[in-house]
């Protein structure tokens, strides 16, 4: 347990949204049987692998198999094919920005730091990409080195999955097929998933966020809520996602009960910026998929 590792639930769940759900965990931290690590004479071979098993192609293998307990000889059967050098560079500081969310990572983000990392960039323009992120990266982990907002997350598990796909030698039909027919719950988010203007989700179906975004319908007695238009000022109000799915300018504010921090519970207001919108991952696949090609020079 001296070095970071890989970590994985042991057992699948072919009915949620992901069968294979895996993270890397800082050294000395313990975990019960429920879980299975492994660990890597190498950090780049870490972040290689883990970069293949957060991907769809690599959770499309375990359904296809029909893995039912990911031991570490279910393990030995992953695809893991050599990297060229820019490729790596470029999934490398995705999985690190995904997973290096605390100083317990800052060891793992100097020991894997490449200077290419500041010349990387997201596949595709949008306001709610940070197009300063990459280029105020260096060797010393900072909290904004990490990717907070749920918008970036996502787009970086989007590139994610294309750059495997191309690693693994599938073409861009091949990843929007197995996206289709192999995983409908994560479809079904897709499609209900809503983002402020800002990149944070807003409204959400999937069960595995509870909590996150607004109720489908406002809830009796709950006034937490705020909606600041440029026609209506209301405090204290009770609000639903229905009640304000179609606010093209403003803010909704929510005030939560934080217990996530040290020091106790804390108050703070949670703001929504409209206007809000789905993303499409279909589309998504494509155009980071013609962008990928165009950095790496695949044909």
């Amino acid at each position: 347990t001296n070095g970071y590792r890989q970590i994985h639930r042991k057992m699948t769940s072919p009915s949620a949204e992901r069968s294979l759900v895996s993270a890397l965990i800082p050294p000395h931290v313990l975990h019960i049987d429920t879980c299975i690590s492994s660990s890597f004479v190498e950090i780049q071979d870490l972040l290689s692998f883990h970069g293949i098993c957060i991907s769809l192609p690599a959770d499309f293998f375990v359904k296809l198999v029909g893995i039912a307990d990911i031991y570490s000889s279910s393990l030995e059967a992953f695809p893991f094919p050599e990297m060229e050098a820019k490729t790596k560079s470029i999934l490398h500081l995705r999985v690190l920005a995904l997973n290096c969310l605390t100083e317990h990572y800052s060891q793992l983000w100097k020991d894997a730091w490449n200077p290419c990392y500041c010349l990387d960039d997201w596949t595709k323009h949008d306001s709610r990409l940070r197009r300063k992120f990459f280029r105020c990266l260096n060797s010393q982990w900072r909290h904004t080195h990490a990717l907070r907002s749920d918008f970036e997350r996502r787009q970086a598990l989007v590139e994610i999955d294309v750059l495997v796909a191309l690693i693994l030698g599938l073409d861009l039909d091949e990843l929007i097929s197995i996206y289709r027919i192999q995983f409908p719950v994560l479809q079904q988010h897709e499609r209900d998933t809503w983002f402020d203007a800002k990149g944070r989700i807003v409204f959400t179906v999937s069960k595995g966020l509870p909590n996150v975004g607004m109720p489908r319908k406002a809830i009796s007695g709950d006034t937490s809520y705020g909606l600041f238009t440029p026609s209506t000022h209301k405090y204290n109000i009770e609000l639903g996602w229905e009640d304000i799915r179609d606010v093209r300018e403003g803010i909704v504010t929510r005030d939560v009960l934080d217990e996530t921090q040290p020091g106790g519970p804390q108050r703070r207001t949670i703001e929504y910026h409209a206007p809000f919108e789905r993303c499409d991952r279909e589309n998504d696949y494509r155009v980071a998929w013609r962008e990928f090609e165009r950095r790496l020079g695949h044909c």
